[in-house]
């Protein structure tokens, strides 16, 4: 692994797991612990501890998507770990895949999308509100170091929103989803996937309504709960606290509208 660099991002972690994400410039970085030079890090690995003024022990990271999701600027609630990795996964992606996400906030779900897609898949996220565009394009920079040349980050309403091509799947994280099924709906291809992510079960049954309506079928909806585990020589046993409800996910198929013309399969 190369060796920590000027400018790059990294993660601070105390013995305990405190954690800081801090960019490697000239300057000092202070916190209760005592104060280092950020210019000590260049040149060191991963995990190569350094000393505080205090004495205390700090060891530099790259961080993960995880920890950068959970350290990065933010205005809105992300998405959990436990949803995007859902999301991901049964949204299918694949190499040249084109995805168009709405609703794009502190930009979490996009980096998700963008790490899966790699370099051959297109990612074309449209956010309504400008400043939170500006906070998602500055978190994605942020990250990777630079601007994804296969990323294309719009400030439109998408229900609004055109496109000169169809995209092959469909993310939408908005408070009122069922309201851009139609608009998304005519932007797919055929056979193409739609996952939405909605906090409560009243939202989940307005964007079913709404699926149905406009030509998708193989509907579901599940949600994801997680719980650590405490194990050491002597016990295992759950943690008191658990990562419960966070969003109920919507997953469902595009097929021509004729499709629906019969009504509710037996």
């Amino acid at each position: 692994m190369a060796l920590f660099e000027r400018d790059e991002w990294v993660l601070l972690v105390t013995q305990k797991g405190k954690k800081w994400l801090v960019q490697i410039q000239d300057a000092p970085f202070s916190t209760h612990l005592g104060t280092i030079h950020m210019n000590e890090v260049v040149g060191l690995e991963e995990g190569e501890a350094l000393e505080t003024s205090k004495g205390a022990k700090l060891y530099p990271f790259r961080p993960t998507l995880e920890e950068f999701i959970f350290a990065m600027d933010r205005r809105t609630q992300i998405i959990y770990p436990k949803d995007l990795g859902a999301m991901i996964f049964y949204g299918d992606l694949y190499a040249g895949c084109t995805v168009l996400e709405s609703g794009v906030g502190s930009g979490a779900l996009s980096l998700g999308l963008l790490r899966a897609l790699g370099r051959q898949g297109r990612l074309i996220s449209v956010e309504k509100r400008e400043e939170f565009a500006r906070m998602a394009s500055k978190n994605i920079h942020r990250f990777f170091g630079h601007a994804p040349e296969n990323h294309d980050l719009v400030v439109a309403d998408i229900q609004d929103f055109s496109l000169s091509c169809k995209v092959d799947r469909v993310f939408l994280d908005l408070p009122e989803p069922w309201h851009a099924v139609l608009s998304v709906s005519q932007l797919m291809r055929e056979g193409g996937l739609l996952l939405s992510l909605s906090p409560n079960v009243g939202q989940v049954q307005l964007m079913h309504k709404e699926l149905k309506s406009n030509g998708f079928a193989n509907i579901t909806t599940f949600e994801l709960l997680r719980r650590d585990w405490k194990v050491d020589e002597k016990r295992a046993r759950p943690m008191d606290r658990m990562v419960a409800h966070t969003g109920f996910i919507t997953l469902a198929k595009k097929t021509p509208v004729a499709f629906q013309s019969g009504g509710e399969e037996p």
